[in-house]
């Protein structure tokens, strides 16, 4: 309830009410424009008021005055009615304004409720003094209460004037005498509270569809914010109360009809259920003429039909078409320009199923959201439950899927490959979301992007037609995400990077915090109702976020560090305006559809101009002119300069990885070999995503030297409980050599599993169904752990050497790559602080003018034109700290590249920054350039050894 305050400051509380209808709790954001309601109260059951003068005549009621408010007020009204209470005159019809001045102060004991339904029946009775009718004068609650301003309309006017047309004041709520009604009209004031207006029909809040999700629920239900925890025993009634009262207004609802003029009631429902129907079946018929003739008109027509519009954009017509024909597809277009719409109409109008292969599961859920209703959609992800995959599973089998979105390591279950060998199911489109990944020249390079080969997908799915979408690549990346997925040239579509709404600005920070501060309370910043801010490090968002809602500004932080529902619960407060700024790492909103979003701020410079346009493509996706600011000082950049070395890898390291993979030689060839990955990291100084880069390169390169196979846990502790393990090893073999080859540690049985299933010469996947049919059967207890990388041997290397040093070269290659990526996006920010001319639009800090010429020639080339050399090349003290670091740590082995690292402050598996981070010389060599340190370092580990180190 919308609560405000007299004159005199004593509260009143002002409720529209409604017949037969109950109170119900609201959000705290409301804005005093909701409803509710309380019964009418019979009089005999109220407490005894206090004495007052003697209660004149009640009021004259005209029968058609059917809803009438009375006004209870406050104790302090009460106060006031005791000093002073002049007798009010009868009224007939309508009260007389211009006696107000002169009336009573009524008092109630019920003060929380202002106001009550006069109903024909109490008419019968005579009316207390303190129940008689009271009117406030015209505009009063305009005057005194902003939230009452937001709710006035031409029909609902607080001003008194003469010459109003007549007004309904009886409505039968069952619509049995609509037309009837219309006669019994009064000329009367439309006062909200005293007049005798009907009141509107309450309209309870209808809650959209939560996406496509037909497809699927993550959650298990539709409720998006669930209270946890207990409730405070004080407001368990006011709960029930709550809960009753929600079913009661729900099941009205849903009968809730609409008299019309003409006296014609219509079902909301069925009316729903009829336009559904009448809209599916135009869809349908609209779809069956594009499948006969998929001409401009008809296509237009589509797409007017399903999504409103009346004309497509740039590139999506082009790009539907020639999916439509059955050519594969290359599609560059700007961030929030519609490229999900190029796979929509076509899922629609072609037989089969279109397979959306995206790199994250929140744009996953958010493009399934996005799908047309008409639309059956999907999704299969690892952070579902069973239960849910199974059903995703159960109604692409049925056929009652349309578009399954999928990550591209679902391309590895076998199980998943085989439900689209049969002709029931089968794929009409394979769809590859920010296809920049494919490229090891990305921006973002994911090894599990590099297995999407046109040869892979044809094989497995038998597919013809690949359309792959991004909005940023250059030529270089084009060209190898083309020739991995076999497009041809001339089936390229791409437009510009950028769209022409977005006012670009940079400027040089000497305290990045209290200048955001001072930019989002700045003009235009300040007005932006949405504002995503990006930062590098999730330890930044955390900060920032306390340090924005330490100064009255509500953000929150976003990070992959915070667990999977909290994020998704940040995502729904700001996508609904309850939080005004996002701080977020890179991953948020990507495939974020939130089209008010006025402005976009980097704390951190981004790594690349790829980066930084995927980014600031997600403000003004409404059309608006939006704002993307960007705080960047020479500190920030050095820092991501040394982490673009820290996936770098050692000729050395690459060579003992080999040795490691083909071990057991020829005996290993066609068994399932395994590679603990948290282990073998830290052995071998690699990350674990470098690891399966490796892996899935000796798979897709030259020479094909193993089959990358599911990851899965090795790692098996068993205990016995039923039979002993003799006599069960007895009765089952695969017991039997779980025996032979486990350790036996305090009563359990550890053993390898792949090593297991080889002796016995079954799957991986059989010797684990096998133990659970073991468990379920009550004989054994066990569980997994050590997530391990799974292959097989296809053909054993020649030469070590020469592998392990192609293998080096290609991984310097992509870190070089980056380097000069990360150097590009530094030139382009320099240039506009320093040597931009001021011209063509540019002045003060808006540089967009010339930013965008910047990027428009970096996407033109290779990415490598007019990069600054900022880093140091030389120090006379570089080889003294690093003798020094060397023998204050002599009893650790240290490659050339770790002391590097321990220099530029960079952590590794082998060399955490837990650990070394305590060190005077940790990140002391930042500033200068990462090969000049590593140089140096080799040069000193060779004095110190007295011979060549690798």
């Amino acid at each position: 309830m919308a609560e405000a305050r007299s004159e005199r400051g004593a509260p009143f509380v002002v409720s529209q009410l409604m017949p037969q209808s109950t109170a119900m709790d609201t959000d705290s954001d409301s804005d005093g424009s909701h409803v509710s309601a309380t019964p009418p109260r019979d009089p005999i059951l109220q407490p005894p008021k206090p004495p007052v003068r003697p209660p004149p005549p009640p009021p004259t009621l005209s029968a058609s005055n059917r809803f009438t408010k009375r006004i209870r007020p406050s104790s302090h009204s009460k106060a006031a009615s005791k000093s002073k209470a002049p007798s009010p005159k009868p009224t007939k019809s309508k009260p007389d304004l211009s006696q107000r001045p002169d009336r009573p102060s009524l008092s109630s004991p019920l003060s929380n409720l202002p106001f009550h339904i006069c109903r024909a029946s109490d008419q019968s009775r005579p009316i207390p003094a303190a129940h008689s009718l009271e009117t406030l004068r015209a505009g009063f609650f305009s005057i005194h209460r902003a939230s009452f301003s937001k709710i006035q309309k031409p029909s609902l006017s607080f001003n008194h004037d003469e010459d109003l047309p007549e007004i309904t004041t009886e409505v039968k709520i069952n619509g049995s005498d609509c037309a009837d009604s219309a006669k019994a009209s009064k000329k009367s004031l439309p006062n909200l509270v005293g007049a005798t207006v009907p009141l509107p029909a309450v309209r309870l809040q209808k809650r959209g569809g939560e996406g496509n999700f037909v497809r699927h629920n993550l959650n298990g239900n539709n409720r998006k914010f669930i209270r946890k925890g207990k409730r405070n025993a004080s407001h368990s009634s006011k709960s029930r109360f709550y809960r009753r009262s929600k079913k009661r207004a729900k099941s009205e609802t849903e009968s809730e009809i609409v008299c019309e003029e003409d006296g014609l009631v219509v079902e909301l429902k069925q009316q729903n259920k009829k336009e559904k129907r009448i809209q599916h079946e135009s869809i349908e018929e609209v779809v069956s003429a594009v499948q006969k003739a998929a001409s401009d008109q008809n296509l237009v027509r589509l797409l007017k039909v399903m999504y409103g519009y009346d004309s497509f954009r740039v590139g999506q017509m082009e790009a539907i078409k020639m999916v439509l024909d059955g050519k594969s597809t290359m599609l560059v277009l700007p961030t929030g320009a519609g490229k999900s719409l190029c796979y929509q109409i076509p899922a629609v109008v072609l037989p089969g199923i279109t397979l959306v292969i995206s790199p994250l599961v929140a744009l996953m859920i958010d493009q399934l959201k996005q799908l047309h209703p008409f639309i059956p959609g999907g999704l299969l992800c690892s952070s579902q439950k069973p239960e849910e995959a199974a059903e995703t599973l159960k109604l692409l089998q049925e056929g009652a899927i349309k578009v399954l979105f999928v990550s591209p390591e679902r391309l590895l279950n076998a199980d998943f490959l085989a439900m689209f060998s049969t002709t029931a199911n089968f794929v009409s489109l394979v769809v590859v979301d920010e296809a920049h990944c494919v490229s090891e020249w990305s921006h973002n390079f994911r090894p599990s992007y590099m297995r999407l080969r046109a040869s892979l997908l044809r094989e497995k799915l038998n597919v013809q037609c690949i359309l792959a979408m991004t909005a940023t690549a250059t030529t270089t990346t084009l060209h190898s995400i083309m020739s991995a997925l076999e497009i041809p040239s001339m089936n390229l579509i791409q437009k510009a990077q950028l769209r022409d709404n977005l006012q670009l600005s940079v400027s040089l920070s000497g305290n990045r915090m209290k200048d955001l501060l001072a930019l989002i309370k700045s003009s235009p910043f300040v007005e932006a109702e949405s504002i995503i801010i990006y930062c590098k490090f999730q330890l930044e968002t955390d900060q920032i976020s306390r340090y924005l809602c330490d100064n009255n500004i509500s953000a929150k932080s976003y990070h992959s560090g915070i667990p999977a529902k909290e994020r998704s619960r940040i995502q729904e407060l700001f996508c609904s305006n309850k939080i005004r700024v996002v701080v977020a790492t890179v991953a948020f909103g990507m495939g974020l559809d939130k089209r008010d979003i006025g402005a976009v701020i980097h704390y951190s410079m981004p790594e690349s101009l790829e980066e930084y346009v995927q980014e600031i493509g997600r403000a003004g996706r409404d059309g608006r002119l939006s704002y993307c600011h960007l705080l960047f000082d020479d500190i920030t950049y050095y820092k991501l300069r040394s982490l673009t070395y820290s996936d770098g890898v050692d000729e050395y390291a690459v060579n003992k990885f080999l040795s490691q993979i083909f071990a057991d030689g020829i005996n290993s060839r066609g068994s399932v070999c395994s590679l603990v990955r948290e282990s073998a990291s830290r052995k071998f100084d690699i990350k674990e995503e470098v690891m399966l880069t490796l892996l899935t390169q000796l798979e897709l390169g030259e020479v094909q030297y193993l089959r990358l196979l599911p990851q899965l846990n090795v790692t098996c502790a068993l205990n016995f409980h039923k039979t002993s393990p003799g006599l069960l090893a007895d009765k089952d073999a695969v017991v039997g050599a779980i025996l032979k080859r486990s350790d036996c540690k305090q009563g359990q049985y550890v053993f390898d599993i792949p090593t297991v299933a080889n002796s016995i010469g079954v799957a991986v996947v059989d010797l684990s169904n096998h133990l659970q049919n073991l468990q379920v059967k009550g004989e054994i207890t066990y569980e997994v752990k050590d997530p391990a990388y799974c292959y097989t041997i296809v053909e054993l290397p020649t030469n070590f050497c020469s592998l392990s040093a192609d293998l080096t070269k290609w991984l310097s290659q992509i870190e070089n790559c980056k380097v000069r990526k990360l150097d590009a996006m530094y030139s382009a920010v320099v240039f506009a602080v320093d040597a931009c001319k001021k011209m063509d639009g540019c002045f003060g800090a808006r540089h967009a003018s010339c930013l965008q010429k910047k990027i428009l020639d970096y996407f033109q080339g290779d990415g490598n034109s007019n990069v600054c050399d900022k880093m140091g090349q030389s120090s006379p003290f570089l080889r003294a700290d690093i003798k020094v670091f060397l023998q204050s740590n002599s009893q650790v082995k240290f490659t050339p590249r770790a002391v590097a690292r321990i220099m530029h402050g960079i952590g590794s598996p082998a060399y955490p920054s837990t650990i070394w981070s305590r060190t005077h010389f940790w990140g002391k060599y930042t500033q200068m350039d990462f090969k000049v340190v590593m140089e140096a370092a080799k040069a000193e580990l060779m004095n110190l050894a007295g011979k060549d180190v690798p």
